[in-house]
């Protein structure tokens, strides 16, 4: 049976790992109830999913600082920077360290500007900021997706970006 965590800031997350749960035929579980020595024990799936906040993916930090035995994993990272930029990008292949045979996925999100806490807000501020004094030929694709965004509800959640994972599932047996 594969295992499904996961870690979700403003809800995009929680609707990709439940979303994937009903295809795969077993249920999410919040990545803070989840008990390492009892998922090592188990020979299913493991998918872990989570927000990407700059630096940080909750996801690829669990699985880095765990042991989970030879079972197969992957993780998901859910953000706002474009997919394909994402994908290129590839920020879990650093954040794993040794752990290359985890595969990796990435998956647009959600910037709901209207639910962000204050701390969030003035991050995003900061960024934008400095994206603006930025001269406009420098600014990547991403960057133009970032300042168009700004202060709006942008909803690019995919769940059909899912297939990749469910047929990922499917193949570990």
């Amino acid at each position: 049976m594969t295992n499904i965590l996961y870690e979700s800031a403003y809800g995009s997350t929680r609707e990709y790992a439940e979303a994937l749960a009903a295809r795969l035929g077993t249920s999410a579980q919040p990545l803070s109830d989840a008990d390492p020595t009892a998922l090592r024990s188990s020979s299913g799936p493991l998918v872990v999913l989570s927000y990407v906040h700059g630096p940080s993916i909750p996801a690829a930090s669990f699985v880095a600082d765990n042991d989970l035995g030879s079972r197969p994993v992957a993780v998901c990272a859910v953000g706002m920077t474009l997919l394909e930029v994402a994908r290129a990008k590839d920020q879990m292949a650093d954040a794993l360290g040794k752990k290359e045979h985890v595969t990796r996925f990435y998956l647009p999100g959600r910037m709901s500007y209207s639910t962000l806490g204050r701390k969030h807000k003035m991050i995003m501020w900061g960024v934008i900021k400095a994206l603006k004094v930025k001269r406009e030929a420098d600014r990547s694709a991403n960057d133009r997706a970032m300042l168009d965004s700004y202060d709006r509800d942008t909803d690019r959640v995919d769940l059909a970006e899912l297939d990749q994972v469910v047929a990922w599932a499917a193949a570990q047996g």
